[in-house]
């Protein structure tokens, strides 16, 4: 495949993402939140038990992240209004760096173009990019600006990539694969161990978009690729700041490298603006925090832990991952969305995806539970307990 197929390939994915939108939008509920977000927020005056979003451990609204915004925007301002540094920008990607063991790190004004950033930083590297079929929105963005052959694959299916690697790799090519690490509606994690021990056998390389992995995953929270052994050689992440962490902004931990070819084959440093300087120094507040606080981890496993064996309990399959985003399939005759709506009544805040309605939601309409380490085990079991009732009140 050449450039136009390329294009071609990637206009046809964009075609087939019709079916998840609404008029010219993806579906996304409008909820106005009028407090910090935490276990409990409050809605249109009324506070609710909360279990939607990605901020794992609620340091979006915790004290020291607000604190250290205040401090660095009466002393920096908002930022420098050009391509110049300032030492927040600087304190973000030397604690990034050491969060995730790597010799740098490079702060992005957004999660969203890391997989921007890492397509064209190896684009000397690779000559055919291999595509899981329902990658995040990013993923064919960037792939859309890379200009490279791109193949896709089942979801989550080793086997077929393997049989793609095959038909599509001429020889002398070398792969590049491209994935989300964890999907945001289903949670499911892609097998990165098989993954990596395939794209090696083409001295290819891993490019995971691990922006519900990094902070959660892994001994030390360094996300997916240490969860699954295979950090380091031509595996890279690109995270984010705004989930885990509670800040703001991607992240992408390399070596000197990586930085280089950074430097030498991304322009939006150079014609784009930084984060802004409150955004950097919470995102550095949030990395300190959880590199102290282990036990935070712990928590949020726990959680998850007992929020899975509970839902198991009433017969909805779930396996043992340590992902803190549960989604629950149809049960029965159950209707997801009337059993948002009753939650809500109830004082429970959880996420109904419709079918299709983001870019790995299956074709039926689905829960979506985020798992906090600061939701109490109290809250768990009135969610679950709550959701049985709606499932007795079915029979």
């Amino acid at each position: 495949m050449g450039t136009r197929c390329a294009i071609s390939w990637t206009r046809a994915c964009v075609e087939g993402l019709k079916g998840i939108v609404e008029g010219d939008r993806v579906y996304e509920e409008h909820v106005m939140l009028e407090s910090p977000l935490g276990p409990r927020v409050k809605i249109k005056g009324r506070e609710y038990d909360y279990f939607c979003g990605t901020s794992y451990y609620c340091l979006h609204g915790h004290p020291r992240l607000i604190e250290a915004a205040c401090r660095a925007t009466k002393r920096y301002g908002l930022g420098p209004a050009t391509g110049w540094d300032m030492p927040p920008l600087q304190e973000v990607e030397r604690l990034a760096a050491s969060f995730f063991n790597t010799p740098f790190a490079r702060y992005i004004v957004s999660g969203y173009l890391g997989n921007f950033f890492l397509l064209q930083a190896l684009k000397d590297d690779y000559h055919v990019i291999f595509v899981d079929e329902v990658s995040h929105y990013s993923v064919f963005d960037a792939i859309g600006s890379a200009g490279k052959p791109a193949v896709p694959f089942a979801h989550l299916e080793p086997g077929d990539l393997e049989r793609k690697l095959k038909k599509n790799l001429h020889p002398g090519q070398v792969p590049l694969l491209i994935t989300d690490a964890v999907f945001p509606v289903t949670g499911a994690m892609a097998p990165l161990a098989d993954y990596a021990e395939l794209i090696s056998r083409y001295g290819g390389i891993l490019v995971v978009d691990d922006s519900h992995g990094v902070g959660v995953l892994g001994e030390n929270g360094r996300g997916s690729l240490e969860h699954w052994g295979v950090e380091g050689g031509r595996c890279y992440l690109a995270g984010t700041l705004s989930k885990a962490f509670g800040g703001f902004g991607g992240i992408i931990p390399g070596d000197e490298g990586l930085m280089e070819r950074i430097a030498r084959n991304v322009r939006i440093p150079v014609g784009g603006s930084p984060p802004p300087i409150p955004a950097a120094a919470a995102s550095a507040e949030g990395i300190r925090i959880l590199s102290e606080h282990p036990e935070l981890r712990e928590r949020l496993r726990r959680n998850v832990a007992h929020l899975r064996a509970r839902l198991r309990d009433l017969g909805f399959a779930l396996d043992d991952s340590p992902v803190p985003i549960v989604s629950l399939r149809p049960w029965g005759d159950l209707d997801f969305k009337r059993t948002q709506e009753n939650l809500k009544e109830k004082g429970i805040m959880v996420k109904y995806v419709p079918p299709r309605g983001y870019s790995d939601a299956p074709p039926v309409g689905t829960l979506r539970i985020a798992v906090f380490s600061e939701h109490t085990l109290e809250q768990l079991d009135r969610l679950v307990e709550a959701i049985e009732g709606e499932m007795k009140a079915r029979r």
